[in-house]
């Protein structure tokens, strides 16, 4: 469960805590100018590793409608002025819907975590929260504040550890990769549209967070798009049968159609207790339920299945992949 910070106090340390990893994460200083849609903030000091930046400035004590701590992010140009790709401004108390980023803690492992809205902005059609939503397939969390009011976000990075580099890089460029996507009008089609009406509709009902537990290492929680990814890249080295896709949506975390049959599905789990395994082998019965479809169950290396759940998969012909993270990378390893 995610609860959100919402004292004065909290968030302060929590925005501290975040612009020192990132400050360390991005080593390099610059001096650049950041433009953005009706104006530009001249020689701003932005911290970079050559690819991606970032610049946070404090807007405490100035007459504006939103008062907000300022997180921008974008890629890195060495010739040219920069532009955002993304804001991910907090609040600096209390519950705040106009600004798109907001800090939680996960109370099962007390991580504290950036979450952004989704609320990408641009001022292009097509550009908008469930659409990055629907288009990036990144799961979705549920955030509790103080009243019990739940507010959806998705995970970016937590504030601090080993591995935030590679969080915020991949989220930078997922947004930008979106932005591309809609440019080319790919967010305009007839099939995207059903996708975003199928996520809405799904959405409606209440969902809580992906359950799983915390490595001592490594934060699966937040890194679950950098397993789907690589979980991606190795089906598809192996060979695919000829017109066959591979595809991914809010229902299954990666899987292989031919024409509109489902032949593959694949279920990510961050951990192989047995709660994670009962939720995998649910999914996988119900979204694989085509005549011979392979299903694959996919969890860290090094886990050790539950009393009698490797008998359970051999008999429900559920095949066994698991992943290895480490700083900035992730295996995919055949059993």
């Amino acid at each position: 469960m995610f609860v959100l910070l919402e004292s004065k106090s909290e968030i302060a340390i929590a925005q501290r805590t975040l612009e020192s990893t990132l400050q360390r994460a991005l080593p390099r200083k610059a001096v650049k100018d950041i433009g953005y849609p009706g104006g530009r903030v001249h020689s701003a000091h932005v911290h970079t590793d050559g690819r991606f930046w970032f610049w946070s400035r404090d807007f405490r004590g100035r007459k504006v409608a939103n008062l907000r701590r300022l997180n921008w992010f974008g890629r890195f140009s060495e010739t040219a002025g920069l532009g955002i790709t993304v804001e991910i401004n907090t609040p600096y108390e209390g519950r705040n819907d106009q600004a798109a980023g907001f800090f939680a803690r996960d109370t099962d492992t007390g991580i504290i975590y950036l979450i952004h809205s989704g609320r990408v902005g641009g001022g292009k059609k097509g550009v908008g929260k469930n659409a990055f939503y629907v288009w990036s397939n990144e799961p979705v969390v549920a955030v509790v504040d103080s009243k019990g009011l739940p507010r959806r976000g998705i995970l970016v990075m937590p504030i601090k550890g080993s591995a935030v580099a590679a969080s915020a890089s991949r989220y930078i460029d997922l947004v930008a990769r979106f932005k591309s996507a809609v440019r080319a009008g790919e967010t305009e089609t007839i099939e995207f549209r059903r996708k975003r009406s199928e996520f809405e509709d799904y959405y409606s009902e209440a969902r809580g967070r992906r359950k799983g537990r915390r490595s001592s290492v490594i934060d699966y929680v937040s890194r679950h798009g950098e397993i789907v990814d690589a979980l991606h890249a190795w089906r598809k080295s192996r060979g695919m049968p000829k017109n066959a896709r591979l595809v991914k949506n809010v229902f299954i975390d990666l899987g292989m159609t031919f024409g509109k049959r489902l032949i593959e599905v694949f279920e990510v789990k961050p951990s192989a207790n047995r709660q994670s395994i009962y939720t995998a082998l649910g999914q996988l019965m119900v979204h694989g339920n085509t005549k011979n479809c392979r299903m694959t169950l996919v969890i860290p290396k090094g886990d050790t299945l539950p009393k009698g759940a490797r008998e359970a998969l051999v008999r429900l012909k559920v095949q066994v992949v698991c992943f290895r993270l480490d700083k900035n990378s992730v295996k995919i390893i055949d059993t």
